[in-house]
């Protein structure tokens, strides 16, 4: 019953954009252990963990669909300083700034820029996506999710398929979200591994890349008019997800 209740958590929380699967698994303290398991293929014990998650997702998904959908800017400007706020987490433990590093930035900042296209609106987002892009997009942002400090939800952003997925959800579109679904598990047991090594190896150059990322896709969820409770929700969102990375940073 608590890996239920712990996935039922992390699923909702994943949701937002800027809010990293594997940092919500290190606080909760299951992340080490957990992300041995899943290397090995012991995944019997997590299936109650990865149930909850599935609902929070979907419970998450949908609350999200709704509220973008009534309410576009006040929660673009929540989930835009979400995202932002991010940025902390991803440069966590990092190497200091320098001209190596800033080059990787400005790379990944070009990237997410000229990648991200029309900014996000669920009510939109119905145009067919090809399938292959569906698993693809699931298994780069689960398996991206898992490292701590990187928001898979971000590389959905940069993909174009945040708002598409959260549509899908909306309407129930089954087979579209289990082509996703099957992509996020394959991402989880075939690239988890290559990546967690990559990531340890070029830490630095990856960080300071996937922040570009961020600032870049960022566009994607500006809003289209400002006001004061525009502003508020972006404060709101930026001191969530700032808090939550710097209670990661204290583990």
């Amino acid at each position: 019953m608590e890996l239920l209740i712990q996935g039922l958590v992390a699923g909702f929380v994943i949701v937002l954009p800027g809010m990293s699967g594997g940092t919500v698994f290190v606080i909760l303290g299951i992340y080490e252990q957990m992300v041995k398991d899943l290397v090995r293929l012991r995944i019997k014990p997590y299936i109650p963990l990865l149930i909850g998650a599935i609902v929070g997702i979907f419970l998450g998904g949908l609350a999200f669909a709704f509220v973008f959908e009534n309410y576009r800017d006040a929660t673009a400007a929540f989930l835009l300083g979400c995202l932002l706020a991010s940025i902390r987490a991803v440069l966590n433990s990092c190497p200091k700034l320098d001209t190596k590093h800033l080059t990787y930035l400005l790379i990944g900042l070009a990237v997410g820029f000229f990648m991200v296209g029309e900014p996000i609106n669920v009510m939109t987002a119905g145009e067919d996506v090809n399938l292959i892009v569906l698993f693809v997009g699931g298994a780069i942002a689960s398996a991206a999710m898992i490292i701590p400090g990187i928001p898979g939800s971000s590389v959905l952003i940069l993909m174009g398929l945040y708002d598409t997925i959260l549509f899908y959800v909306k309407e129930l579109a089954i087979s579209k979200l289990l082509v996703f679904g099957l992509g996020s598990l394959a991402g989880i047991f075939l690239l988890l591994n290559l990546l967690e090594r990559l990531y340890k190896r070029h830490r630095g150059m990856i960080s300071y890349f996937f922040a570009g990322l961020i600032l870049g896709s960022s566009r994607a969820l500006l809003p289209y008019h400002f006001d004061a409770v525009v502003i508020v929700l972006f404060i709101m969102g930026f001191s969530l997800v700032w808090f939550w990375s710097g209670k990661t940073a204290a583990q």
